[in-house]
């Protein structure tokens, strides 16, 4: 009796061992490094905006106090911890003038957010882009950390830089990020010295960053719990099909962790709309687990976190059903296997036969009866919402505010009034690229490079069906048409039978087609899942009018998919998929496992260096626009915000001819590009070409992206210059000031002309409907 009881617990203590190593230690590491990957730059990443370090004349030593006359500096320690630098569209987010996420000290009621747009504008404005996102703007406006919270994460964040740096450190040419120094004097005698008022607290860009950094952590969770509920085949399954849905988990969790293109939606912290959703959304695919009151909660979450919610749907619809066709699929064979122990002596009903083919077709209706009412809730969600912001005219951008500049193809793509307008045919062609090239991001592969911005001129239009770049989609099609055929027609056998006699035959027929429909089912299942994580990039496809033109953030949901689908398919290749093979196919199987593996390793790693890198550029303005020159060197945006960096922006970059000769490379893009007036403005000033000054001031006052700031700078000009008394400075402010008045009343003019050309078109169209109706209702009559 001892002796059992002790081999129990010993038995006992070695699964317990044997959960920790194949579970829990996998977990944690995937979890560490989905947290690592981040912190590391987020915390370590070079910052060249920053002053560089200076070197002391001392005897090199970088504390204590300045004995032997050198250069003194003080040390800033871990500055993207304690006073980062906003990127982009960061400077919104953190501005205080963004009321909803930082109130003035009268209070501004959180309320505000549900009538103001993502930017802190009303929705009802022109200026508008209608991006309605309440939930990640409360979640910006509560999620500050508060003096605890952003001293323990200030913390965890050095823990996490320190730790990291020996595996993905910088190079020591470049890394001053934590070594940032500037000159102080103490007693009239330079030195170097330590600051005295060290920042216990992080900042609140820190912590917004290091939130996304947990929801994107989150995710990870999902993509494994969602790649085991797809793929397992329940208690009943053999030990080839557990070891293969646990190895898919794990590479599927490990690809979402590393995949290059969630950087843009992770370390900068306005794009945490695209990371929110999802995770509302990737909640809610599991029907069993999820209550159908919380699954309604999280799904209008999902749409007020971001508008591009609401093209998950179909993928969790999908999702869900496979799921659950999974799920009472393998409580159908469990319970199969139990009664065949209970029959296998005795004589079969006649009815059983008709019974088991029928089968597969009432799994599928019992799945989908089942799901049912949590389809009718999320189409009564999304009917709702789209219905809401339709009554509220919010569903589209005014025309207004997209630009060349930012989508190329726009003006070609939606306005009839372009000389040059396309036919559907032509955007067809041009789009179908730009959809290849973010299902193409979505399986980790970068076919222009990588940058912030595609726009203007970065990807060249199509004028010719022998343009090389057709060739990328027509691969995809091809690609995507096989996996259709195959989802249908794949996993035929032969129908060889195990018996000599026609009864043996005919009930090996029956049982064979009867397998036939159950994988079918299951492939077509899984095709239409994997294809409904494609259809999120819907918005890019040219249909619908959007802003975005080509970026990473989009891609980022999509990735759910393609991550537990290409894990899946590694998985298979190590393991073998629950395939029993004789002797000889051993060998030839354990080869194949070992090159999975070795394939893998190294698309991890080289993802790992991508995804790093990536994060570190997105750190600092320097290196993210010098990398997105490289990726697009005619990119218009990319060379006028550069011209910024060496126009004084950052001080020890000030190099003025280089901004002349980049603001001229924007201008020669696109000569309509009125915005470099703004900076040719801004660089005369400092050179003292006053003259030149005031003429790019007045074409910056006459476009009306740069009007505002051109507007301040002219009057706080004029009210100098005009006080000393200058009677050719008084000539030329007058002929300044009837320019401006001629372009401004032809505009007026050009406005209300359009306008009625526009009406005019409305009416024509509604005659023209009108009489239709009257010549449709004269022939029914007759």
């Amino acid at each position: 009796m001892i002796q059992s009881n002790i081999n129990i617990t010993t038995s006992s203590l070695s699964s317990f061992r044997s959960v920790v190593l194949l579970v829990l230690l996998p977990n944690i590491f995937i979890h560490l490094l989905s947290f690592g990957i981040y912190l590391h730059p987020l915390t370590s990443a070079p910052t060249p905006s920053l002053p560089r370090t200076a070197i002391s004349r001392g005897n090199g030593n970088d504390g204590g106090s300045g004995s032997g006359g050198g250069i003194g500096q003080l040390r800033q320690e871990w500055p993207l911890i304690y006073m980062p630098q906003p990127q982009l569209d960061e400077l919104h987010i953190m501005s205080l003038d963004n009321h909803d996420i930082s109130p003035p000290q009268s209070s501004s009621s959180w309320t505000n957010a549900w009538n103001n747009d993502y930017w802190g504008r009303p929705l009802s404005s022109p200026s508008s882009h209608k991006s309605w996102r309440p939930i990640t703007v409360w979640s910006f406006r509560f999620l500050k950390g508060g003096t605890i919270g952003q001293r323990v994460l200030a913390t965890i964040g050095k823990l996490f830089g320190r730790i990291m740096n020996p595996i993905f450190g910088f190079d020591d040419g470049v890394r001053n990020s934590n070594e940032r120094t500037s000159k102080v004097e103490v007693d009239g005698e330079e030195g170097i010295q330590q600051p005295h008022n060290q920042p216990q607290y992080a900042s609140e860009l820190f912590v917004h960053r290091f939130i996304n950094v947990m929801i994107h952590a989150a995710i990870v969770q999902l993509v494994g719990t969602v790649a085991l509920l797809l793929f397992h085949g329940g208690g009943g399954g053999d030990d080839y099909e557990e070891q293969t849905c646990c190895c898919t988990k794990y590479i599927s969790t490990l690809l979402f962790v590393l995949h290059p293109t969630h950087v843009e939606a992770v370390v900068n912290a306005a794009n945490r709309p695209h990371i929110l959703a999802l995770l509302f959304n990737a909640t809610i695919v599991d029907p069993t687990s999820v209550p159908i009151m919380a699954m309604a909660i999280l799904a209008i979450c999902g749409l007020l976190a971001s508008e591009t919610g609401i093209f998950h749907y179909p993928a969790i619809v999908f999702t869900m059903t496979a799921i659950r066709y999974r799920e009472l699929h393998n409580n159908y064979m469990t319970m199969k296997k139990e009664v065949g122990k209970e029959n296998r002596t005795s004589t079969p009903m006649p009815n059983q036969q008709s019974t088991s083919s029928s089968s597969t077709r009432s799994i599928l209706t019992e799945t989908i009866t089942s799901l049912l009412p949590r389809y009718i809730l999320l189409i009564l969600i999304s009917s709702t919402y789209l219905i809401y912001r339709y009554c509220n005219n919010t569903l589209s951008i005014p025309d207004g505010l997209i630009r060349p500049a930012e989508n190329p193809f726009y003006d070609k793509a939606y306005n009839n009034l372009h000389p040059h307008s396309w036919t559907w045919a032509w955007r067809l062609i041009n789009y179908s690229y730009i959809v290849s090239l973010h299902i193409m991001k979505s399986f980790g592969v970068e076919i222009v490079g990588s940058s912030h911005e595609y726009g203007y001129d970065c990807i060249h239009e199509m004028e010719s069906l022998r343009d090389g770049r057709l060739v990328l989609p027509m691969i995809l099609s091809l690609l995507l048409g096989g996996f259709v055929v195959w989802s249908w027609h794949g996993g035929l056998w032969s129908e060889a039978t195990t018996s000599s006699g026609d009864d043996g035959r005919e009930e090996y027929k029956k049982k064979t087609k009867k397998m036939h429909d159950e994988e079918r089912i299951k492939r077509v299942l899984y095709c239409l899942v994997f294809l409904s994580w494609m259809a999120i990039l819907f918005p890019i496809s040219g249909i619908l009018k959007v802003g975005t033109f080509v970026a990473d953030r989009i891609v980022v949901a999509s990735t759910f998919g393609t991550c537990i689908f290409v894990g899946r398919i590694f998985a298979l290749g190590i393991v073998g998929g629950g395939c029993r093979i004789g002797k000889e196919g051993s060998k030839r199987m354990r080869k194949t496992a070992i090159a999975y593996v070795i394939l893998l390793c190294l698309g991890m790693c080289h993802l790992a260096r991508r995804t790093h890198h990536r994060a570190s550029e997105w750190m600092d303005s320097v290196p993210l626009l010098e990398s997105s020159l490289k990726a697009c060197p005619r990119s218009i945006k990319s060379n006028l915000e550069m011209s910024k960096l060496y126009s004084g922006l950052v001080q020890h970059m000030l190099d003025l001819e280089r901004t002349l000769s980049l603001i001229r490379t924007a201008q020669s893009i696109d000569p309509t590009y009125c915005d470099v007036h703004q900076q040719y403005a801004h660089v005369y000033f400092q050179q003292g070409k006053f003259i030149n000054f005031e003429e790019e001031t007045v074409n910056a006052l006459l476009c009306k992206f740069t009007m505002g700031q051109a507007m301040n700078n002219w009057n706080r000009y004029w009210e100098v210059v005009l006080r000393q008394g200058d009677i050719r400075a008084k000539e030329r402010y007058d002929r300044y000031m009837k320019r401006i008045k001629e372009e401004v009343a032809r505009a007026e003019k050009d406005n209300v002309e359009e306008s009625g050309r526009n009406n005019r078109k409305k009416k024509d169209r509604i005659r023209g409907s009108a009489s239709s109706t009257k010549s449709q209702r004269t022939l029914n009559e007759f």
